[in-house]
């Protein structure tokens, strides 16, 4: 959660930082501040709410300097107000601190702060750290942090200015991710690589138990304990382009539209010659016979699919553990056992933690990441890349489908590895893959005035139930959450065979019923839930072929998908509806779609 910025070189600090905070506020826009050190003194900017409103009081009260820090907050310790935002200034206003993360034992701290002299002015975790380096400091900034950070508890990213230090801005990692972006006679920091654009051309990703002390000139590294270590900068492959919204009014339109070319990257990046090519996870795929995916929200729906494709292809058996509970139990390592990390940003704390967790049980582990220079990415013994590009929306589109798409791939390999794929069934595979591009363009052409036409009727419904079975119960699961992430209506998944069994009790004259049909083996038993709530005057929506008269006989509206060569393959498509569908209810309830109220793209706190 929370994004950081930092800036040191010879433009105006506050335009750059306002410009590196609209493009971190997915990670939080609860309330947003600054701090520019300028002649010996450090000048705060703060403001509740979105970032426009820290805009407007900088562009009244506009403050010239060189070097300065930011914060865009999602909030924890304390309410969104002013008061609460970063960053936070110790007591004689001379060190000001932003901070992402949780520090764990800072009631401890304040009482021993106060009883210092140290006057708090929040109700953050965060003031702990100005007040604690302000009490450790002799005029050596490092020396001061290093001296601080051996008193938290916690994981934590922070950046710290001093106000006789107008040069000069220290770092430090523990758990969170922060970066340092070096540019011609400038240095930038932030939490993740778009924040950098356009004035870095070369990235350094900061360690766990890092410090970073840089200038406009050069960055020097050591770990917690003093040691030196070489900065390691690579080229940002990223263009400013690529996380603009373009021709579209979102990020998440974007987002939905680019799913086809995103899709046909990823499959392309996996084939040489026509053929999968054996990805370079460090293990033989051949030896594994039990396979645990941990993921959270849209990655563990997308773990459900990979659970199916893995046992039907590859007759592996599969767990799927939310990442916050497979880390509070004694999960049973065994050989054999593979643990794969389903993370989009690859920062994902709860991931994280049970990826550490497998580690230290001895169990490979493979990241299944966005992000490859993430910290899920590097802690992996192998990496499958989702090619998905920047994703801004805080609600997963494009990569929750890539996610699908790769872990279909991963199946097929596991399966040949295990010599269960021959090369003709290989091919047809890739076929089907291959298909899934056309199909999914052809999808989002024809269903968006279907779907706006129901997104008119059913806006003002304030609940609305999804049901899906076998593939498509995870689609019901997504589709739920996207409704209820962006737009706000409380929605819930079920697989349909199990709505008779209580939940049937819901439905009502105004309870839209969303059932996804495709023409599968479970075709029939889904027309007989169609009737089932029919019978009780539900409203009915479903997601099922064009043209198919049953479908149109048993429904209210009908979102028209293409049928996927492979029935494996379906939810691809079978979502791409529904995500529609959300963004268009939640603009007629007038919702942010990118920036939905108290949610972060990135989890990086428990």
């Amino acid at each position: 959660m929370c994004g950081i910025a930092g800036y040191i070189g010879h433009k105006i600090a506050d335009q750059v930082l306002i410009v590196a905070l609209e493009r971190l506020k997915y990670r939080g826009y609860d309330s947003a501040g600054m701090a520019v050190v300028r002649d010996g003194e450090i000048h705060l900017r703060k403001a509740a709410g979105k970032l426009k409103n820290l805009s407007e009081r900088i562009e009244a009260q506009p403050v010239v300097g060189r070097c300065g820090i930011a914060h865009t907050r999602w909030a924890t310790h304390g309410a969104p107000t002013e008061t609460n935002c970063h960053p936070h200034l110790s007591t004689d206003g001379r060190i000001a601190v932003v901070h992402n993360g949780i520090i764990e034992n800072h009631e401890v701290l304040r009482r021993e702060l106060k009883d210092q002299g140290c006057i708090f002015a929040s109700e953050t975790d965060t003031e702990v750290i100005p007040h604690l380096i302000s009490t450790l400091y002799d005029g050596d900034p490092v020396a001061a942090v290093r001296a601080a950070i051996a008193r938290l508890d916690g994981q934590f990213a922070f950046a710290v200015v001093f106000a006789d230090q107008a040069d000069r801005i220290v770092a430090a990692r523990k758990g969170s991710p922060l970066l340092v972006g070096r540019g011609k006679k400038e240095m930038l920091l932030a939490s993740d690589v778009p924040a950098l654009l356009p004035h870095a051309q070369e990235v350094m990703f900061l360690e766990d138990g890092h410090i970073a002390d840089f200038n406009a000139d050069e960055v020097r590294i050591c770990s917690f304990d003093g040691a030196a270590v070489a900065p390691r900068f690579k080229p940002i492959e990223i263009s400013a382009d690529a996380v603009s919204k373009g021709d579209h009014d979102s990020f998440m339109s974007k987002e939905i539209s680019e799913q086809p070319e995103v899709l046909l990257r990823l499959i392309e990046s996996r084939l040489r010659a026509g053929r999968l090519v054996e990805p370079d996870l460090g293990l033989d795929l051949a030896e594994v016979n039990h396979i645990v995916f941990l993921a959270c929200g849209t990655s563990w729906h997308a773990a459900l699919l990979g659970k199916r494709f893995l046992e039907h292809l590859a007759r592996v058996h599969v767990e799927v553990d939310i990442s916050s509970e497979y880390r509070y139990r004694n999960p049973i390592a065994s050989g054999g056992t593979l643990v794969v990390a389903i993370s989009q940003s690859g920062e994902t704390a709860d991931t994280l933690a049970g990826l550490r967790l497998a580690r230290a049980k001895f169990i490979p582990v493979v990241g299944l990441v966005n992000v490859v220079t993430s910290t899920i990415a590097r802690e992996s013994n192998g990496v499958m890349p989702l090619m998905a590009g920047p994703e801004i929306g805080v609600a997963s589109t494009k990569a929750y489908t890539a996610q699908i798409m790769a872990l279909y791939l991963f199946a097929l390999q596991v399966a040949r590895a295990k010599g269960l794929l021959s090369q003709p069934e290989e091919a047809r595979a890739i076929v089907s893959a291959r298909a899934i591009v056309e199909h999914a363009a052809r999808t989002l052409a024809e269903c968006e005035d279907p779907v706006a036409e129901a997104a008119d009727i059913f806006t003002s419904a304030d609940a609305t139930v999804f049901l899906g079975r076998g593939g498509e119960h995870p689609t019901a699961l997504e589709g739920a959450l996207k409704l209820k992430e962006i737009a706000y209506v409380h929605a819930i998944g079920y697989p349909a065979g199990e709505f008779k069994h209580g939940p049937i009790a819901l439905v009502t004259r105004q309870l839209p019923v969303i059932c996804i049909v495709p023409r599968d083996a479970m075709y029939e038993k889904m027309l007989s839930n169609l009737q089932e709530v029919r019978a009780r005057s539900g409203r009915i929506i479903t997601v099922g072929q064009a043209g198919d008269r049953s479908l149109a006989d048993l429904s209210d509206h009908v979102f028209p998908v293409r049928m996927a060569p492979d029935d494996l393959l379906q939810p691809i498509l079978s979502i791409l509806p529904l995500q529609r569908y959300a963004y268009h209810v939640a603009r007629r309830r007038d919702c942010d779609v990118d920036q939905p109220r108290n949610l972060a793209k990135s989890v990086t706190v428990e």
